[in-house]
């Protein structure tokens, strides 16, 4: 069996594969694999489809182990299922080239005593000792194959172990590869000591009440009203001009310059009519209010001046009466919803930070149970964690970011401040997780001694501080101008969309 580097327990690159591994498709016979284009390349190495080749092998092992986890690999998603497992495929075979390289630019050559040593493991029998009978069974090519294989895998071991140290160890430090300092350690294992329990209420900006949308659609008619128009547009004010000089003079018809001339960066690329055609729309385009009303109060049939637009000049031409709101139409009460939650959140965070804050009131003068009963709230728990920006394993992973409303709070600095700031039994302010469209209000439950053990940090940090230098290293990895990828095109012929 063939012994390669991919056997080495955290190669850098397969951390990445691990990513994708759990979404990898079926390979069999979508396409003939001689017909299909390189996948990519590394450092100008082509990195081919092809029955025989590594990556070849790599592809159809992925597929093998997604099949025995029971993915369906006929419906939907099989598009990017294949598109995953590829992806792992010349992860596994440019990250070990990778490593290659670096050795190579260090000078270092594997000695033949090296490569001699690992060779002996593969002519052993199943009693675990060489076997010379099994050695001169062996067909001189394959010896060749086996003995350039291996200097590759050790090549690529020499700069891995150089990055995270070997499985060899002096003491119980292990040999090369970088090192975490007992300071390293201790400050990472006080990050992780003080853990901080919550309880909260959270306000779902998403249930702004239909009562509220209407209050502002009716005190907004203009901003809603649609408008049939007809549009072409132009990259300068000379060429709008021409043209407007040639509709004026009935040279050509408004329809057929839209064809002819319009850029068509506004309206339906075929038609020119405008399809965006509510007032506040429209006037995204404009660079003058002055100018926007001119078109917005053309009679039907008429056609606009020239008129400059924040990408270039536009004439339009009116086909019919404007229509004015009505919020009472469901989907006009939708457009009117996304309006305000794009262009005016502040009302809508404003209105719950008000009950937000009426909450905190009555939960002072009672407690935070009979606040929650008398807002009709469900109370939630965070079991205790420690300030853990983005929630890193090297500190310890809370359950925040598997609890929807704190979606992306991980990453919210003033969420993160505000919360670790509360005393015991203290609640905070209303506090915006924009990322979740919650506000929420918290109350600390507790504060407590906990994280890793002094005895154990050692060991557990030391293994996590190595996992992020890996995580580092396989990014600089994937970004290296090396790698190309045609991912691609070698996936629309594979799946047969071209």
């Amino acid at each position: 069996m063939k012994k390669s580097v991919y056997s080495i327990g955290g190669i850098i690159i397969l951390l990445f594969a691990a990513f994708v591994f759990v979404l990898v498709p079926a390979l069999a016979g979508q396409s003939d694999a001689n017909s299909l284009p390189e996948y990519g390349s590394y450092n100008g190495v082509p990195i081919r489809f092809e029955e025989g080749t590594e990556f070849y092998q790599l592809a159809n092992q992925a597929v093998q182990r997604m099949q025995q986890q029971g993915y369906d690999f006929n419906q939907e998603y099989s598009s990017l299922y294949y598109s995953l497992a590829f992806t792992q495929a010349f992860n596994q075979i440019v990250g070990p080239m990778a490593l290659r390289d670096m050795t190579a630019s260090t000078g270092y050559i594997v000695p033949d005593t090296w490569v001699e040593r690992g060779l002996i493991e593969r002519y052993y029998n199943e009693a675990g000792n060489f076997s010379q009978a099994l050695y001169n069974a062996t067909p001189d090519n394959v010896k060749r194959e086996n003995q350039e294989q291996m200097a590759e895998d050790l090549e690529a071991q020499r700069s891995y172990e150089d990055l995270f140290g070997s499985f060899s160890t002096l003491g119980k430090a292990k040999l090369y590869g970088l090192k975490a300092s007992s300071a390293e350690i201790e400050f990472i294992r006080k990050m992780g000591e003080e853990l901080h329990g919550f309880d909260y209420v959270a306000f779902d900006m998403r249930e702004y009440p239909d009562e509220k949308t209407k209050e502002f659609a009716e005190a907004n008619k203009d901003k809603f009203a649609k408008y049939d128009l007809t549009v072409i547009t132009l990259d300068d004010e000379a060429k709008a001009k021409d043209v407007l000089n040639r509709l004026s003079n009935s040279e050509i018809t408004f329809d057929d310059a839209v064809t002819s001339y319009s850029t068509k960066i506004l309206g339906n690329d075929e038609t020119g009519k405008i399809t965006q055609n509510r007032r506040h729309q429209i006037a995204e385009q404009f660079k003058d209010e002055g100018a926007l009303d001119k078109v917005l109060t053309l009679s039907s049939g008429d056609m606009s001046e020239a008129v400059e637009l924040n990408n270039g000049w536009a004439i339009f031409r009116c086909d019919g009466e404007s229509v004015p709101s009505d919020a009472e139409n469901a989907d006009e009460l939708r457009a009117v919803s996304a309006y305000i939650f794009s262009h005016e959140k502040g009302l809508v965070e404003d209105y719950y930070r008000t009950i937000a804050n009426d909450f905190i009131a009555a939960a002072a003068t009672s407690n935070f149970d009979e606040a929650c009963a008398k807002f009709e709230k469900t109370k939630g728990t965070i079991t205790p964690f420690a300030l853990n920006y983005n929630n890193t394993t090297l500190v310890g992973r809370s359950s925040l970011g598997d609890i929807s409303e704190f979606s992306g709070a991980t990453t919210n600095e003033n969420f993160l401040k505000s919360a670790f700031a509360l005393k015991q039994g203290e609640l905070s302010a209303p506090l915006v997780l924009q990322s979740s469209n919650n506000i929420v209000v918290l109350r600390c439950s507790e504060i407590e001694k906990g994280g890793t053990s002094a005895e154990d940090a050692p060991r557990l940090i030391g293994d996590e501080i190595a996992n992020a230098d890996a995580v580092v290293v396989n990014s600089a990895i994937q970004a290296s101008p090396k790698i190309k990828s045609n991912s691609g095109e070698f996936m629309a012929k594979l799946t047969g969309r071209n």
